[in-house]
C-alpha cells in the first residue's frame, strides 16, 4: 500500500481542514476542533479530527525511556496554544551587543568532542525594529554572523553585526532609512504615499554565510555578497567575489559538491579562445578534442591556467565544486545565472537561461546533480489586484503581493551543467507536478533504472501552501488557527521520469519538519540520511513550531513501497550510513516505508534553528560526524548550542554550551574545517570581550 499523506476535509469540522477554505473561514472552525481534540487527546481518540482509517498508523513508541527524560515526549497530538506562540515571539528580539569570549567550562554541560575542530558560522536578522510605526518584518532586520572556532575541547564564540552601507547610515541616523521586501508603505512609517515601483531594498545580509577559498561572505539572495573577515569577523565591502559576478543579485544558498574523479575524457566544448562570457547551452558539441584541447583541460583541472574568463570548462578531478545561482527579473524577462567555483574562489562556469513563462519568482534554493542544475518554481505569482489595491497603499508589502494560487502547477526546471565529463548533450527541460511551494531542498540525484528509464529524484520539503503575511509575528495576535492544516511543510520526494514527463509526489513523514541539511560529501548523489528540526505535533492536520530534531534514514534502493528498485544511481564513495540503534521505522514513525526516525525533543519551551552535521575527521562512512544545534530558551531568553553524536540523537547531547545572551534568530550557517579563534592554550587571550554595541531603531 503506497504511503501519501494528503489534507482531507472532516467530518465533523470540513472547514477547518479545506485547503480551499479562506483564513477567515478556517478560524471561525478552528475553536470548535480545538476544543474537541483537547478533550479526546487523553484517550488518543482522533474522531474529532478524523482522517481516513488508513491514515492513522499507531503512534506508539518502540524505544522505552526512562521517566524523567525529556525527550520521551517526541510525539504529541494536542492542539498548539497561544502561550507556545507567545514563547517563540521571543525569539524576534534584537541582539544590539557584540562579543568575544571563551566558554567557560561551567557553561558546558557535557564534554566537547576534542576532536571537533573547524569553526561553525552563522547568519540571521539581529536588528528588530521595535517601533510599531514602522511594520517591519522579522525578515527586515540587519544581518550578524557568529562563529564559534572549536579546538582541543574549547570553544571560542564571536559576534558582529554585518556592516552594510545601509546598516552604518541607519546607525549614523538613529532611525530606518530604507525600504526592504517586508516593508509595508513608505521606510519610515510616516506616510502611506510613497514610489511602489521602486523596488530598491537596502542589503540586510541577514540569510546565509560562505566560507570559500579562504574568505568569508555574508548572503541576501536580493543582493550581493559581503565580505566578511572569517576570523575577526570585520566586515569589508560589498563584493562580486574578484569582479566575478555580473550580476547584481547572488542568492542565499548554494551547494558544495565533490566531483567523482574521471580523467578517462575531457569535456566536451572546449573553446581555444576566452568564450564569451555566458556560455550557451545550445552550442554543438565537438566531436573531436585536438591535443591543445585536452592540455589546456588538463592545466584547467590543475589550477594552472589563466583565469575565469578562459578556464570554463573543468573536468571532474575530485574537488569540491561551490554550485551558486543568481535571479534576474525585469521588462525583458526572468533570468537566472548558474555558477561553478574551483577552491580556490576561480570561477570555472557561467551559464545564463532564460526561465520562460515567469514574471517573478520566489526561488531560494538549488539542486544539483551530475548533469543538471535544477530549481523548483512554485505555485505563486504576482497578483495585480493586490499590488493596485493593497501594496501602492501601504497595505502589505512587495513580499504578501506574492500569492500561493492553487490553480498554478509547480514547475521543476533543468537546466544542463557545462562540461560534464559524460560528454551527454542535454537541453533544459520543464516538469510540472501538483500545487506546493519548496524553500528548502534536501538532496537530488539522477537514475538510470535496470529498463533503461531515467529519472531524476528530488527530496525536499514541500509546503501544502505559503503565505508572506506578517500576522504570526504580532504579539497581540491570540490566533492559533495558522497550525491547522495551512501551510504545513512536510519531507516530501519527487520522482522525475525523464522519459515521460511524469511527476511522482510522496510523502516522507507525517509531522511537519523545515532546515534538511545532509552530509555535504553525498551532494549530488544518492543519500541514506539527513537531519531536520521538527515539531512537536505528530498529528496529520495540527501541527506546531519546531521543537525536536530528527535523523531520517531513507533507503535509496526502495521506491518508499518496499519495493526494491535495480538502478545505476550514482552513489557517493562512503560507506552507507549506520542505523540508530533507536529509530522508529515506518508506520511506527508516521512514515512511508522505507524510512526509519531518531528524534531528540528538547522542551516545551526550546526552539531549534537549523542543524549544522560536521564529519569526524577521517570518517570514511556517510553520517559519521556530529550535528550542531543552537536552540532559544523561552524561560530563560537566553540560547545553547548543543553538540550531539549525529548518528544517535535520542541520547542526548554529548555537550550542551549555554551561553550567557540570546543568538539572534539565524537562518542558515556553515562548517570551516579551520580553525578561526584564538591559540586555547594562551593565558595573554582575555576571556571576556565586549567589541562593540549597535543602536536599536
Amino acid at each position: 500500500m503506497r504511503w501519501q499523506l494528503q489534507l482531507r476535509s472532516s467530518p465533523r469540522n470540513p472547514i477547518a481542514y479545506s485547503p480551499k477554505a479562506s483564513r477567515c473561514q478556517r478560524g471561525t472552525a478552528v475553536a470548535t476542533l480545538m476544543t474537541d481534540a483537547s478533550t479526546k487527546v487523553i484517550n488518543r481518540d482522533f474522531s474529532a479530527v478524523a482522517e481516513p482509517k488508513r491514515m492513522q498508523p499507531a503512534l506508539g513508541h518502540v524505544v522505552k525511556q526512562d521517566s524523567d527524560m525529556v525527550h520521551k515526549r517526541l510525539r504529541r497530538s494536542t492542539p498548539i496554544t497561544v502561550a507556545t506562540l507567545n514563547d517563540v515571539r521571543t525569539m524576534f528580539t534584537s541582539l544590539l551587543h557584540e562579543y568575544a569570549y571563551w566558554f567557560d567550562e561551567s557553561w558546558v554541560t557535557g564534554t566537547i568532542p576534542p576532536e571537533l575542530y573547524g569553526t561553525y558560522y552563522r547568519n540571521g536578522p539581529a536588528m528588530h525594529v521595535a517601533n510599531p510605526r514602522y511594520r517591519r518584518h522579522t525578515m527586515d532586520g540587519d544581518g550578524m554572523v557568529f562563529s564559534i572556532a572549536f579546538k582541543d575541547g574549547k570553544a571560542y564564540f564571536r559576534n558582529r553585526f554585518v556592516r552594510t552601507k545601509g546598516f552604518l547610515k541607519e546607525q549614523a541616523e538613529g532611525r530606518p532609512l530604507y525600504r526592504s521586501p517586508f516593508t509595508r508603505g513608505s521606510y519610515d512609517g510616516s506616510t502611506r504615499w510613497f514610489n511602489p515601483f521602486n523596488l530598491s531594498f537596502k542589503n540586510v545580509a541577514n540569510t546565509n554565510v560562505l566560507p570559500w577559498a579562504g574568505k568569508l561572505y555574508a548572503l541576501w539572495e536580493a543582493g550581493l555578497p559581503y565580505l566578511m573577515d572569517p576570523t575577526s569577523l570585520d566586515t569589508y565591502r560589498e563584493s562580486r567575489m574578484g569582479g566575478q559576478i555580473r550580476s547584481n543579485t547572488f542568492a542565499a544558498h548554494y551547494r558544495i559538491i565533490t566531483e567523482a574523479p574521471d580523467e578517462t575524457h575531457p569535456p566536451a566544448n572546449i573553446a581555444a579562445t576566452a568564450p564569451p562570457r555566458y556560455q550557451s547551452q545550445h552550442a554543438v558539441q565537438q566531436p573531436h578534442h585536438s591535443h591543445q584541447h585536452q592540455q589546456k583541460w588538463r592545466d584547467a583541472s590543475d589550477g594552472a591556467a589563466a583565469g575565469a574568463a578562459t578556464a570554463t570548462c573543468v573536468g571532474a578531478d575530485g574537488r569540491r565544486r561551490l554550485v551558486a545561482f543568481s535571479t534576474e527579473y525585469g521588462f525583458g524577462g526572468a533570468y537566472v545565472v548558474f555558477y561553478e567555483f574551483d577552491e580556490s574562489g576561480k570561477l570555472l562556469h557561467e551559464t545564463k537561461q532564460k526561465l520562460s513563462g515567469v514574471d517573478i519568482a520566489m526561488i531560494h534554493d538549488i539542486v544539483v546533480t551530475e548533469h543538471y542544475y535544477v530549481l523548483v518554481l512554485g505555485s505563486i505569482h504576482l497578483d495585480p489586484f493586490k499590488f493596485v489595491s493593497q501594496y501602492a497603499l501601504g497595505l502589505c508589502s512587495i513580499a504578501e503581493v506574492m500569492v500561493f494560487d492553487p490553480k498554478l502547477p509547480t514547475r521543476i526546471m533543468m537546466f544542463p551543467r557545462p562540461g560534464r565529463p559524460s560528454r551527454k548533450a542535454l537541453t533544459p527541460r520543464v516538469l510540472t507536478t501538483d500545487p506546493l511551494f519548496v524553500f528548502h531542498h534536501v538532496n537530488g540525484w539522477e537514475e538510470e533504472t535496470a529498463d533503461g528509464d531515467c529519472r531524476v529524484v528530488l527530496d525536499c520539503v514541500a509546503w501544502d501552501e505559503v503565505s508572506f503575511d506578517m500576522s504570526f509575528f504580532d504579539k497581540h495576535s491570540q490566533r492559533v488557527d495558522n497550525f491547522v492544516g495551512g501551510s504545513r511543510m512536510q519531507l516530501t520526494r519527487l520522482t522525475c521520469d525523464m522519459d515521460t514527463g511524469a511527476v511522482e509526489r510522496r510523502k516522507l513523514l507525517q509531522r511537519t519538519v523545515e532546515f534538511p541539511v545532509t552530509d555535504q560529501r553525498v551532494t549530488g548523489r544518492t543519500h541514506g540520511v539527513f537531519w531536520c528540526i521538527a515539531d512537536a505535533v505528530d498529528h496529520p492536520v495540527l501541527w506546531g513550531p519546531p521543537q525536536g530534531v530528527l535523523r531520517v534514514e531513507v533507503d535509496p534502493g526502495h521506491d518508499l513501497n518496499d519495493v526494491p528498485i535495480p538502478s545505476t544511481a550514482a552513489r557517493s564513495r562512503l560507506a552507507p550510513p549506520r542505523p540508530a540503534a533507536a529509530a522508529v521505522r515506518g508506520e511506527s514513525a508516521c512514515a512511508a516505508s522505507g524510512v526509519a526516525v531518531d528524534c531528540w525533543y528538547f522542551n516545551d519551551r526550546t526552539f531549534p534553528g537549523e542543524p549544522m552535521f560536521v564529519p569526524r575527521p577521517g570518517s570514511s562512512r556517510e553520517g559519521d560526524g556530529w550535528l550542531l544545534l543552537a536552540t532559544h530558551n523561552a524561560e530563560t531568553e537566553k540560547a545553547d548550542l548543543h553538540i550531539f553524536d549525529a548518528e544517535a540523537l535520542s541520547a542526548g547531547p554529548l555537550a550542551t554550551l549555554h551561553l550567557p545572551h540570546h543568538l539572534p534568530v539565524s537562518l542558515h550557517g556553515a562548517w570551516d574545517p579551520t580553525y578561526r579563534g584564538p591559540d586555547p592554550h594562551d593565558p595573554s587571550v582575555p576571556r571576556w570581550q565586549e567589541l562593540g554595541s549597535a543602536k536599536p531603531l
